[in-house]
């Protein structure tokens, strides 16, 4: 076609874009003229690109999608077969603005069947003139929905307040599936009868109402019901539509129920610290980092004389002032240390509390800074408990424990402890000390005589007399009893002697009066020197006990100075170790019972064996009873001895298997006739009626029996008439024997050994021996022979009539369970 058509004329004074292109399908378009309009559109040059260059162009604008290739042909295809066809499309022009256009479509037939006109007309400025009120109330609508709050419009027309919109969110905040559940609802359908401070939710919701109307708005906190029985909180705001109407307010919502649960965890946090804060016993400080007092609990206004509201800022060395206890020296703050070192700080001093009213406390404390999650320091606390009265009272109970209640002397721990601390002295240094120890003699008979509390009284009285006699430094402590020691300090062997004897004298020289009645008492001192030589502090008091005693078997009311040489000492030192073994024997068992048989020597045919005793070392080896029995007769042993052997001699006796019809007999001390566990034991056996009768005899020794003969009448009279036999050992030893005699209800006279040992030389034993076994039988007695070593000794004993004979000849001791 010529450019001079009127065609080419018509496109070229086009406004708007135009093209004439042949062919109705996207695969076969050809276009042959546009206008400068369309050359702008797509940012061509005037009528020299290629084809291919075209084409691409279209596609990039979108005016010829390739996804649209249909759509194309099928307008394409109307508009050369009707001549005419309008549509619109969506495209971008060559700056990339996005564009609506709309598209003429019309057949030049003058031109070929398959040529037409593209006519676009840019629409877009219209349609956004015609869809904006739409399109801003769609987009409102958009966000009034996907909102992550809770939206929703109420209407306050009438007294009650009314949804008239809401969105999803509120929908699903009231546990609802459909709008419909909340629209027409009012809030208070939601909400319990009170909110939880408990004002009324109806009186709270017309008040919100009423202030958003007056202010515009309003926000506060709404405590609301689930449909599903739950609860929720939300964060309120009410604000005024002008453009609903004054009757409308809108809601809007938030979820704050993990927030008020937070908050009331941490209220209830805090009121449990304040109540703990208020109720501990001890007394707490906080400060800030730069030492400033923040907080003080009721405790710590009382122990520092400050209240709250008077130490509030003020700086912690000011409130919470110590000092220590004996120097009185001000102490560092443990606020102040804690902070500086970052960690926790205690007070090791003893430190005392000054309060500012001039009141004093002993104090343990601890103090520890306070810091962030992320180190920084936020200040630091200090806990302080006021120990007054524990130390007061730990320092009584020390006191207590350290001192004898009655003479208010030092114990024995006490005493034991200072002598420690001078032996240690004396091996560091030359220094001289010396230890006394002081017992009373007679003491026993005011405590028995007058009670204990007399006894108790006179201890008192003579501790505070001695007390003066000795020097400042020395030390009088009562290690029990009627016992006391005295450490004499720096005090050689003969000054010690000398202040022994000013104690002694004042013993001497005390009178104790107790109602009208007047008393003397005695006392007898040991005195050891302390030196470094020594093994222990032990092995001092023992050497010093040993030197009293022997002062007292010496006749009492002296001084004995231990020497390492001295005979008595020897003496008594073994007896003592004789009684620390026995003691340890019985614990451990190793007494043991051995018998010897007492033969009738004219056909009475019931066994009868005496019971002996013997002591097996840790060794193995055994030990006589000569040995030991002195010193368990000395320290007053022989009754727990005693009490040994009845156990297990009753226990078989009540035993057939093991008593298989025996006599036996069971030598007795003179102390166990008024023991009573012994006399208990002797009665709960006799009160058995198991007990067989007439196998059980008790040896007491002729001297027993004269020394203490009421006791000893009394004694057999209680267990004769029970079945106890009775026999007088050793007699013939004491010169007025026949004269107590007939007082002495006994069974049995064993004459004493000495006079039947040589009764074949001697006639003189002949004689004694046959005089009292005819003076026996006229007074009803049995006779029992010791000693019976010799046949020619048997045989005389027989003529001369003895019933028993026992010694070597008859049978040897042997174990209980191997009677010989």
């Amino acid at each position: 076609m010529p450019p001079t058509s009127p065609i080419f004329d018509w496109l070229e004074h086009q406004p708007d874009p135009a093209v004439i292109a042949y062919n109705a399908t996207l695969a076969d378009l050809r276009i042959e003229h546009w206008n400068a309009g369309f050359a702008r559109l797509l940012g061509l040059r005037r009528n020299d690109e290629s084809p291919d260059e075209i084409r691409s162009a279209l596609i990039k604008a979108g005016l010829f999608d390739p996804h649209r290739a249909a759509l194309f042909a099928q307008a394409n295809q109307l508009a050369l077969r009707t001549g005419h066809y309008r549509t619109r499309w969506q495209f971008r022009d060559a700056t990339g603005k996005r564009l609506s256009a709309e598209v003429d479509l019309t057949a030049l037939p003058s031109l070929g069947s398959n040529a037409y006109c593209v006519h676009i007309r840019d629409v877009s400025t219209a349609l956004e003139k015609k869809t904006e009120p739409a399109a801003i109330e769609a987009r409102f609508r958009d966000l009034f929905e996907v909102a992550t709050d809770a939206f929703g419009f109420v209407s306050i027309a009438t007294d009650t307040p009314t949804y008239i919109d809401c969105n999803t969110h509120l929908t699903r905040i009231y546990g609802a599936t459909d709008k419909k559940q909340v629209i027409g609802k009012t809030p208070l359908d939601f909400a319990p009868p009170t909110q939880p401070d408990g004002v009324s939710s109806q009186i709270r919701a017309q008040a919100v109402c009423e202030q958003a109307r007056r202010a515009g708005f309003v926000r506060f906190d709404w405590f609301s019901r689930r449909l599903d029985g739950g609860t929720v909180w939300l964060d309120v705001t009410l604000t005024v539509q002008p453009s609903w109407g004054e009757g409308v307010l809108h809601f809007s919502g938030r979820d704050i129920t993990d927030r008020k649960h937070a908050e009331q965890a941490l209220a209830q946090a805090e009121e449990l610290a304040r109540v703990t804060l208020q109720s501990i016993a001890d007394g707490v400080i906080t400060t800030d980092p730069q030492g400033r007092v923040t907080a003080l609990n009721p405790i710590a206004e009382r122990l520092t004389g400050w209240s709250y509201a008077e130490a509030l800022g003020q700086p912690v060395d000011r409130v919470f002032r110590v000092v220590h206890e004996s120097t009185r020296t001000p102490l560092a703050n443990p606020l102040q240390r804690s902070t500086g070192s970052e960690q926790p700080f205690d007070l090791a001093d003893p430190t005392v509390l000054l309060n500012r009213n001039g009141a004093e406390s002993l104090i343990e404390d601890s103090a520890a800074p306070i810091s962030m999650p992320d180190g920084t320091l936020a200040g630091a606390v200090i806990v302080f408990r006021d120990v007054t009265d524990t130390r007061r009272l730990a320092a009584e109970i020390s006191h207590q424990a350290r001192h004898d209640p009655l003479t208010g002397l030092p114990n024995r721990r006490e005493f034991e402890r200072r002598l420690e601390e001078l032996l240690e002295q004396t091996r560091c240094g030359d220094a001289v000390h010396a230890l006394c120890y002081v017992d009373l003699d007679q003491f026993k008979v005011v405590n028995d005589g007058c009670g204990h509390a007399a006894g108790d009284q006179l201890l008192a009285e003579l501790a505070s007399a001695l007390q003066q006699r000795i020097r400042r430094h020395d030390l009088l402590a009562r290690l029990g009893g009627d016992e006391f020691g005295v450490l004499l300090v720096d005090c050689p062997t003969e000054n010690a002697h000398a202040i022994a004897s000013k104690l002694l004298a004042a013993v001497a020289d005390f009178r104790f009066r107790w109602g009208e009645r007047s008393f003397v008492v005695g006392a007898s001192i040991g005195v050891v020197p302390i030196t470094a030589t020594a093994a222990s502090a032990t092995e001092l008091l023992s050497e010093a006990d040993l030197a009293c005693y022997t002062a007292k078997d010496l006749g009492r009311n002296r001084i004995h100075l231990f020497r390492p040489d001295d005979a008595d000492l020897t003496r008594r030192r073994s007896e003592m170790q004789w009684a620390r073994e026995l003691h340890e024997a019985i614990e451990e068992q190793r007494l043991q019972l051995y018998t010897q048989p007492i033969h009738a020597l004219h056909g009475d045919p019931l066994p009868w064996f005496e019971v002996l005793l013997r002591l097996r070392r840790r060794d193995g080896h055994l030990v006589m009873p000569g040995a030991f029995l002195p010193a368990a007769e000395r320290f007053g042993l022989m009754p727990l001895i005693d009490r040994y052997v009845l156990t297990r001699v009753l226990g078989r006796l009540l035993d057939p298997a093991r008593g298989n019809g025996t006599r036996l007999s069971v030598n007795l001390s003179g102390r166990s006739l008024e023991d009573a566990e012994v006399i208990g034991l002797l009665e709960t056996y006799f009160e058995n009626p198991a007990h067989p009768a007439g196998r059980l005899c008790l040896e007491l020794t002729e001297t027993t029996a004269v020394s203490h003969l009421g006791r000893t009448r009394e004694f057999i009279g209680r267990l004769r008439g029970a079945g106890c036999l009775f026999a007088l050992d050793d007699f013939g030893t004491g010169v007025s024997s026949f004269a107590y005699l007939k007082h002495l209800p006994v069974d049995f006279l064993k004459l004493d050994g000495s006079f039947v040992r040589d009764i074949t030389r001697e006639p003189i034993d002949h004689a004694m021996v046959e005089a009292i076994h005819r003076l026996s039988t006229i007074m009803g007695f049995q006779t029992i022979a010791e000693f019976v070593e010799d046949a020619a000794t048997l045989e005389l004993l027989r003529e001369i009539g003895v019933n028993y004979g026992q010694g070597f000849l008859l049978g040897r001791p042997a174990p209980i369970d191997e009677p010989g």
